[in-house]
């Protein structure tokens, strides 16, 4: 007969115990605990072959052979628990996170208070979601059919003075609270987190909440604080502007009222005097007309093919007068193909960069203006040899009536000519910069695609 080693057979024993409690549950490696005590028992303790314990010992080993079984077995099932707590805690923070970042991508507050409850309910496996908002005194749901709870009942739930989640028929339901104040009330049906799981979700889209309304707040202010600044500007320009053809025009009536012998050629300066700054007053109101159209209507561009070349002929002819002598060097190439545009648009903005560069350079100093054709884009250049344009002001060459420190009380403008060419060239998905160093003049070019933006 071999002779067996009663206690390597234990600890195998033991340690097939420990095996299967570190796979299985408790219950399987209790029983099997139980089943290997009782084959040590009955093959390797005398008398063999019966479950019979003839040395009083022996009873000890198998008490300390299945206690020890057992705890081995109640260490591995509490450890599992553990990693499978750990595993659901991971998964619910990856889950609040998906949660928040979705929230995050609304800014505003309408589109977030109707969308957040189909967001929780699709990222927490939730069958319907209500979120009542307090500050617009309405109620959203996940799904329309399932109301969960009343907008009556959600409100009361919100003006509350109990806190936490509770559950209310067959459903969780929570205030949302942001400091001291109510932001609304969630209700969520068919879930299977803790309390603070959902305290957790309630917290979330109670900050989301009040982000946007701080965003819409702030937005507010900004359209406030631009309006402001826009008026104060167009004041300044109707100040500076406006009122220096009114004054010459009144000086040119008021000197032919007053002297009607004046001579044929002093009459005749005074009339020009009247047409010119007539003229120029008609200006400063059509951009001022057109910027209020751009800002209110937006623009409806219409494309068409059409001869950049020619495009540029036109526009200097319609510029002669104000031209009056000047050099303008047209350097474009005769392969240059048709360009979906808006041609009225377009005329303008060339319009207001051709005059912009006559103003803002010396009265014998030429134009220049090239084209060419870069990046599937058509790219026009216009250059002057004027002041140029310092750097510290060029990142607001584009906003509306703004105007270089430099040339404000030099150069007559309303400011708006820029910021009118600006918004035209966006429009036809394309767009405007200038190149400039003070004393070496002004580059500005803009682009427009070469094919018709969808």
């Amino acid at each position: 007969m071999i002779h067996v080693n009663v206690t390597t057979v234990a600890l195998s024993f033991l340690v097939l115990v420990l095996v299967v409690a570190t796979q299985w549950r408790l219950a399987h490696s209790v029983y099997l605990s139980i089943l290997c005590t009782l084959l040590y028992n009955f093959f390797f303790l005398p008398p063999v072959g019966t479950l019979t314990i003839a040395d009083p010992q022996n009873w000890v080993t198998l008490s300390v052979f299945l206690g020890t079984s057992v705890l081995v077995s109640q260490l591995s099932e509490s450890e599992r628990r553990q990693k499978e707590l750990s595993e659901q805690r991971r998964g619910e923070v990856e889950r609040l996170y998906e949660f928040s970042q979705q929230l995050l991508l609304h800014e505003d507050l309408r589109a977030l208070a109707r969308t957040a409850p189909s967001i929780a309910a699709k990222v927490f496996d939730l069958r319907a979601v209500a979120l009542y908002v307090t500050g617009q005194d309405a109620a959203y749901y996940s799904d329309p059919e399932n109301e969960l709870l009343p907008a009556i009942e959600l409100k009361q739930v919100a003006q509350s003075s109990e806190t936490g989640a509770r559950r209310v028929d067959g459903g969780i339901v929570l205030p949302l609270v942001f400091g001291m104040q109510s932001a609304g009330a969630l209700a969520m049906v068919n879930g299977v987190y803790s309390q603070e799981m959902y305290e957790a979700i309630g917290g979330l889209v109670a900050i989301a909440l009040e982000r946007a309304a701080a965003l819409e707040r702030t937005s507010h202010m900004e359209a406030t604080r631009e309006g402001e600044r826009l008026r104060s500007a167009l004041l300044d320009s109707v100040t500076h502007e406006l009122r220096t053809p009114l004054t010459a025009i009144r000086a040119a009536a008021t000197t032919l009222i007053g002297h009607p012998t004046l001579p044929e050629a002093e009459r005749n300066e005074m009339y020009a005097v009247v047409d010119e700054e007539s003229l120029r007053l008609d200006r400063l109101i059509g951009e001022a007309v057109e910027m209020a159209q751009l800002d209110s209507a937006g623009l409806h561009v219409r494309p068409q093919p059409e001869n950049v070349h020619e495009l540029i002929d036109a526009v200097l002819q319609e510029e002669q007068a104000r031209l009056r002598g000047r050099v303008v060097e047209v350097r474009i190439p005769e392969t240059l193909p048709p360009v979906p545009m808006d041609q009225g648009l377009v005329r303008r903005v060339l319009r207001h960069l051709i005059e912009n560069a006559l103003k803002y350079s010396p009265a014998k100093s030429p134009v220049e203006i090239t084209a060419e054709v870069a990046d599937e884009r058509l790219l026009v250049h216009i250059a002057d040899h004027g002041m140029g344009i310092d750097q510290s002001e060029q990142p607001f060459i584009f906003d509306k009536f703004f105007r270089g420190s430099s040339q404000r009380d030099r150069v007559e403008g309303s400011g708006m000519g820029l910021a009118i060419a600006k918004a035209i060239l966006t429009a036809h998905g394309g767009g405007i910069k200038v190149r400039s160093e003070p004393g070496r003049g002004a580059v500005f070019s803009f682009w427009l695609p070469l094919s018709r933006p969808v």
